[in-house]
């Protein structure tokens, strides 16, 4: 089955832990301490997910771009599965994570905003040995370009590689059936469904997309 991940870009560890409490109620299976909860609250913001949910998955959203290594490390130190690190920021800076993955267990997701050549990246990632590809179409991006869709690269990619592919960036409803449909292991919800209401019409939409993940066998 598929996979949902609730964007918890909040900069509180009190909004997060309640918007993450209503996520796990309509069944999302992962959380993601989002940038603006690491920006907001630092490393605590994983802590206080990890001691809430201990045994959910957690993404730690970093957006790393130096430093692969040391920050993953202390994000997994703190509870996270996963750490992003930017394509963007090298091929050191995506060894040094995946070092750490063999070090300490923390696994790699590589995000491929703003990547011209997203099938080629997307290649040289899984050649590298990363555990996840993200394909993000990014606020500003999707705001100004809005002929633009985070779907527009994941046919290409799922048919070039054979790690697992999620999906991020201003997510419908139907835009996350239709990932499942084309091939995405995972989709990331954030905006306008996260925070939205932050209650009942949040959960029942975060819950059409949960069925619509464990409809769908990857």
């Amino acid at each position: 089955m598929g996979f949902v991940q609730i964007s918890l870009d909040c900069p509180t560890c009190e909004e997060a832990l309640k918007l993450a409490r209503l996520g796990r109620q309509a069944g999302v299976h992962w959380l993601e301490a989002g940038t603006g909860l690491l920006l907001g609250s630092g490393l605590e913001g994983i802590r206080a997910l990890r001691r809430e949910f201990p045994d959910v998955p957690i993404i730690a959203d970093t957006k790393t771009m130096d430093g692969g290594y040391p920050l993953s490390k202390w994000c997994g130190q703190a509870g996270a599965d996963y750490a992003v690190i930017m394509s963007a920021a090298g091929e050191h800076v995506i060894r040094g994570a995946i070092r750490c993955r063999e070090e300490f267990g923390t696994k790699v997701m590589v995000d491929t905003m703003y990547e011209p050549d997203q099938v080629g990246v997307c290649r040289r990632c899984e050649d590298l040995g990363v555990d996840y590809l993200v394909l993000h179409l990014g606020f500003e991006e999707r705001a100004v370009e809005q002929h633009r869709s985070p779907l527009d690269y994941l046919e290409a990619v799922h048919a070039a590689v054979s790690i697992p592919i999620q999906v991020v960036g201003g997510l419908s409803i139907a835009d996350s059936i239709r990932a499942f449909e084309i091939g995405a292991h995972s989709v990331a919800i954030g905006g306008p469904i996260v925070p939205g209401d932050a209650g009942p019409k949040m959960v029942d939409d975060l819950r059409q997309i949960v069925e619509a993940a464990e409809r769908h066998p990857i």
